[in-house]
């Protein structure tokens, strides 16, 4: 069974050091400065590789950790969060009813770079003093995570288990991901690298036939250009696919593009910006706890949160628990 005496409470901040095209550290030195003047407890590491941020990050939960700070933008946010859910999947396999749960752990988030889509949902600032202020009064709420399962279309089976806190997409959506991950990989950055990328690939991007299932029934059967599956509502520097998702309400928002003529997304770009995007008519919406899509032939991407995980066949459902994270019912405006 678990002792309160073993939990740490002290902020575990994991930064990322190529946030902000290398700027990170700097813009974390004045952080802690803002840390050190509300008293607030933490320690740090700032990890060279992928590899060393998981082991940092899981070593930090078995130690006892439950407060942890992602310093950096949404690629961050997804990689503290999957490895703390992770670890939590990992624990009742083999502690039981003696494994810490999701709802123990907090989350927050010190923004560097132009990704932050994660913290728009939650009506965070793009302000470090602001935001310290906030973990310093306790401003948090709870937050859904979106489990997605690889399927072996052969065999059935589950090949990879993934989480998402924020968006995934699937078909074009994962598609141009793919080009803004490659791009980050060779330096390329700015706020307008996933319109580009979505521009680049418009017109080479081909539509495949693919059943959707909502809660176990269908709702699409036919050729998919995209899909976005929202647990929030921002996502690739802004751009509102799904602009109604609640992150706390247990369900998913869909929201599914049908084989279409190019210049029918572009017609529509600025309705991606202002989150009218749900009066476009050729579009499909729908709210579930499970979804389901199941390709004919082979499946096309799936990524979680701008990670490539696969593809489909695919399954998401919302998980029971939850994780504590930063918050605010409505915009900053102190």
């Amino acid at each position: 069974m678990r002792h309160m005496k073993e939990i740490i409470d002290t902020w575990f901040a994991v930064v990322n050091p190529q946030a902000g095209s290398g700027k990170t550290l700097a813009q974390w030195r004045e952080a802690e400065s803002l840390l050190y003047a509300k008293r607030i407890k933490y320690r740090f590491v700032s990890p060279e590789s992928k590899t060393d941020s998981e082991s940092s990050i899981r070593n930090a939960c078995r130690r006892g950790y439950r407060k942890f700070i992602a310093v950096g933008g949404d690629g961050t946010v997804h990689h503290v969060l999957r490895n703390i859910v992770e670890y939590v999947a990992e624990s009742l396999e083999t502690d039981g009813e003696g494994a810490p749960k999701l709802e123990d752990f907090t989350m927050a988030v010190l923004p560097i770079g132009s990704g932050n889509d994660w913290l728009k949902s939650h009506n965070i600032p793009h302000d470090h003093k602001k935001i310290i202020d906030l973990i310093s009064s306790g401003s948090f709420n709870c937050q859904d995570i979106v489990k997605a399962e690889i399927i072996d279309p052969e065999t059935g089976r589950v090949c990879r288990v993934a989480y998402m806190a924020n968006i995934g997409g699937y078909a074009f959506d994962a598609n141009v991901c793919d080009v803004v991950n490659f791009q980050k990989t060779h330096g390329v950055t700015g706020k307008l690298l996933y319109v580009n990328a979505l521009k680049k690939l418009a017109f080479a991007h081909v539509s495949t036939p693919a059943r959707v299932l909502c809660d176990g029934k269908e709702v699409f059967n036919g050729d998919v250009f995209t899909m976005s599956i929202g647990n929030g509502r921002y996502s690739g520097g802004g751009l509102r696919q799904t602009p109604s998702a609640v992150m706390d309400d247990g369900l998913m928002d869909l929201m599914l593009s049908p084989r279409i003529p190019v210049y029918k997304l572009f017609l529509n770009i600025k309705k991606l910006l202002n989150g009218n995007i749900e009066k476009v008519s050729f579009l499909i919406f729908h709210r579930c706890s499970t979804l389901e899509i199941i390709p004919e032939g082979q499946g096309q991407l799936v990524e979680l949160d701008g990670e490539i995980i696969g593809r489909a066949p695919v399954r998401f459902s919302m998980m029971k628990d939850r994780i504590n994270v930063l918050h605010l019912d409505q915009a900053y405006n102190a």
